[in-house]
């Protein structure tokens, strides 16, 4: 049951006009046309020990894509044969050196059900992993054995079944409270409701109890959420659409929902704060994929960034307490040293059917209190290399710096790739020493889909990753419809020095998708 105080789609004034704002400078109040408070009453608790394996699909379901904020944005897959000539842009090779980051342990997770693509995520706590895939989520100890059976989505969350529409599941582990949280996305057509379907471990196993809420999003499809934490509250976002006729939808705005912390590990009713329709600072239109930072060390700033046309990374934070929280917006935009563009399809041996890369929104966000504030994002993007006109698909790293205070900046920015092949699809996090490891997919005309990890050392030199190796590489081209739209990465708080990657990958015998995951660490 969801409470509403006032109208849920209030006007901004009606709702900001008895907050006092300070804001830091540099920082301005967000423009955002519908800002809303609301109570949310817990749908009750679930043992995961008691739910229900999916039932075995006959036919394969195939997720949609994530909706583009323009219909003309959505590309076909071209042949094998038609690389796109790109004129403007060259990038530097991956290096050819030692890997950064040793790989500890990995083991294979959830496989394939009739279901693509899987857009695996993981979240990791004290004895456990949770992995979360659209076919479902099961956890397991760190030696890789499994303690659940596989959970089917609809069950976890507690979806009711006029839900047509689910997908795009994420899961974290926060490690100040102590507990697994998780969002999945869920739209009934026919009532033409959308909603967020949280849920909460109710201790620091994953393997018990939850809590979960249903936070209803009436008219829109909350499409390619994302789900961040800070000190006080757990954020999510997504990109808003309404039904368009013909079984389209149109854009109608990037929305960021604000949820009190503390209510959710209690299980107890949930205030929260909804921005609807956020925009980019200094009138320069809509935001659109927001993602909100996993903060691995203590803020009570939620951070978000999203791409700002091609060449910048707009800042926001959320800061205040749910039902008073309150968003700005950064006036200082940092630009990026490289244009992100469209990436191109990756080929694979043996097939002119290419793997969809998807497109050039922001992937990932982490955050933790160095360098003034760092944020690293991620994202795909075209790239090409000196001495060819073919263009690629490199994996963009940034990381941002000085977002605590008025002034963020970009303090480097790494696109990462090699001529022949395609790097697609990283997901990243930090360590305690503030070294990054991003994992990502990589394919190419000689190379069947695999997954690949590297690390940026703390101590190296800005704007460098280190050589990549497998986490596995794959044996077989993927002949299915859909890859997938993004992988996960989760900093283990044992140690806060490993980070665990999972990602996607083919192999020989199977139709589908397998996934494998793995437990990395810098010396």
């Amino acid at each position: 049951m969801q409470k509403i105080h006032g109208p849920f789609r209030a006007a901004l004034g009606v709702v900001s006009c008895a907050l006092v704002l300070t804001l830091a400078a540099g920082m301005a109040r967000a423009q955002v046309s519908d800002v809303s408070t609301a109570t949310v009453e817990p749908l009750g608790m679930v043992d995961v020990r008691s739910i229900p394996e999916p039932e075995a699909r006959e036919t394969i379901r195939i997720i949609r894509r994530p909706l583009s904020k323009l219909s003309g944005q959505k590309r076909p897959a071209p042949l094998a044969t038609a690389d796109v000539p790109f004129a403007s842009q060259g990038e530097t090779a991956e290096p050819f050196s030692e890997a950064a980051a040793n790989l500890l342990f990995n083991f294979e997770g959830i496989e394939a059900s009739n279901l693509e693509p899987p857009d695996p995520h993981v979240a990791v706590g004290p004895s456990e992993v949770l992995l979360a895939t659209n076919a479902g989520l099961r956890v397991y100890n760190k030696s890789g054995s499994s303690i659940t059976g596989l959970l089917s989505p609809s069950s976890f969350f507690g979806v009711p079944s006029q839900f047509e529409i689910q997908s795009d599941p994420k899961v974290l582990y926060d490690a100040a409270s102590g507990r697994f949280f998780a969002v999945w996305i869920a739209f009934d057509q026919q009532a033409n409701l959308g909603a967020w379907f949280v849920a909460v471990s109710t201790s620091s196993s994953a393997s018990g109890t939850f809590f979960r809420y249903q936070i209803n999003e009436t008219g829109n499809l909350p499409d390619y959420p994302g789900l961040g934490i800070c000190s006080d509250k757990l954020v999510i976002t997504t990109n808003d659409f309404r039904p368009a006729g013909f079984g389209g939808f149109s854009f109608t705005g990037a929305v960021a929902v604000a949820l009190n912390k503390s209510q959710l590990t209690s299980g107890s009713s949930v205030s929260l704060n909804r921005f609807g329709n956020i925009q980019l600072s200094g009138g320069a239109g809509q935001a659109f994929t927001i993602q909100p930072a996993q903060s691995l060390t203590s803020t009570s700033s939620c951070n978000m960034v999203s791409l700002r046309g091609t060449n910048g990374i707009q800042l926001y934070k959320i800061n205040g307490l749910p039902p008073s929280a309150t968003l700005s917006t950064s006036t200082t935009v940092p630009s990026l040293t490289t244009a992100v563009t469209t990436p191109v399809d990756a080929t694979q041996p043996g097939t002119t059917r290419r793997v969809d890369t998807g497109d050039t929104r922001l992937l990932d966000a982490t955050y933790r209190g160095v360098n003034g504030g760092s944020i690293w994002t991620s994202s795909n993007t075209g790239c090409r290399f000196s001495g060819s006109s073919t263009t690629y698909t490199c994996i963009n790293v940034v990381e941002l710096s000085n977002v605590d205070g008025g002034s963020p900046s970009r303090r480097q920015q790494i696109v990462f790739g090699a001529s022949g092949l395609y790097y697609y699809f990283p997901a990243l996090r930090t360590d305690s020493a503030n070294n990054m490891t991003v994992v990502f997919s990589r394919s190419g005309s000689s190379e069947f889909p695999g997954v690949r990890y590297t690390s940026h050392l703390n101590a190296a030199a800005l704007n460098t990753l280190e050589s990549s190796v497998p986490l596995i590489g794959g044996s077989a081209a993927y002949t299915g419809t859909r890859w997938g739209d993004y992988f996960g990465a989760a900093l283990d708080p044992t140690d806060n020095r490993s980070i665990w990657i999972y990602g996607e990958y083919k192999r020989t015998g199977s139709s589908l998708w397998h996934t494998r995951v793995g437990q990395t660490q810098v010396p």
